[in-house]
């Protein structure tokens, strides 16, 4: 007894360290990969400033700018610089909730607002527009928390099996970008908020939460371990509370956040 007792501990301590070797592993790469993104940087700028330099230097060629040639070496090297043209606002505010894709809960809204900096006559770019049913939406994941990325994954529809993150739609990938296919509602250059910021109405809300809660949108940790504690996600101006239970998910309470007031309950 007493021997299978101490290599129990044994295995425990063991099982400890090789946790802590993991937690030490996974800073190292992320120190590592922050010191090769920030050398890139000082060598593209360092690059660019001898190029400039030996072309003032030749009496044959002319001055070019700088920003001219700092963004043809960026190309060159498939450095793409861009800026915003406009910001997306949507019922989904927080993470918790958010659909993994746009058919999951059709009644969902969300707002596209363009930079009036992008251009003169900003309004002049959305002429024709209204024509079309849906629209391609390219954005950036800003909101990933951290910049380190894995070549696999575990995605929660997976049950923790892992896969190649090119074959998911993890966020945390090496180009924080998204595609989605977004319904086209109405463009329109101002409009009234209702109750509401995006939804209309408790009908389309209570469709949009049935949306939701239809794909499960716990995690894997929280399905397998956290099976008896409250689930809550935010949906438009509302706070939703809600609990899984066997094939069926019971919604406790929704509470509108910014007027501070109970839906339902």
């Amino acid at each position: 007894m007493s021997a299978t007792c101490n290599c129990t501990e044994h295995v425990s301590k063991l099982n400890q360290q090789i946790s802590v070797m993991r937690k030490e592993i996974k800073n190292l790469r992320q120190l590592l990969d922050s010191a090769v993104r920030s050398h890139r940087k000082h060598m593209t700028s360092l690059q660019s400033a001898l190029t400039h330099i030996g072309q003032s230097r030749s009496p044959k060629s002319q001055p070019r700018p700088q920003a001219e040639l700092e963004t043809q070496n960026s190309l060159e090297k498939g450095t793409i610089q861009t800026v915003p043209i406009g910001y997306i606002s949507s019922c989904f505010s927080v993470k918790n909730g958010t659909p993994r894709q746009p058919t999951i809960c059709g009644p969902s809204r969300a707002t596209l607002q363009i930079q009036q900096s992008v251009f003169n006559n900003p309004e002049h770019s959305l002429v024709g527009l209204d024509n079309y049913s849906h629209v391609w939406v390219i954005f950036l994941f800003h909101k990933n928390g951290h910049l380190s990325y894995k070549a696999k994954v575990k995605p929660p529809r997976l049950n923790g099996q892992r896969v190649g993150v090119y074959s998911t739609r993890s966020p945390h990938r090496p180009n924080a970008l998204g595609l989605t296919l977004a319904k086209l509602d109405r463009v329109t250059e101002s409009h009234d908020r209702p109750r509401f910021r995006f939804l209309r109405g408790p009908k389309e809300a209570a469709a949009a939460i049935r949306g939701v809660l239809s794909a499960d949108p716990r995690s894997v940790y929280r399905r397998s371990r956290c099976k008896d504690r409250l689930f809550f996600f935010t949906l438009d101006t509302a706070d939703i509370t809600c609990w899984f239970g066997q094939g069926f998910a019971e919604v406790l309470r929704v509470r509108l956040v910014a007027v501070g007031k109970e839906l339902a309950s």
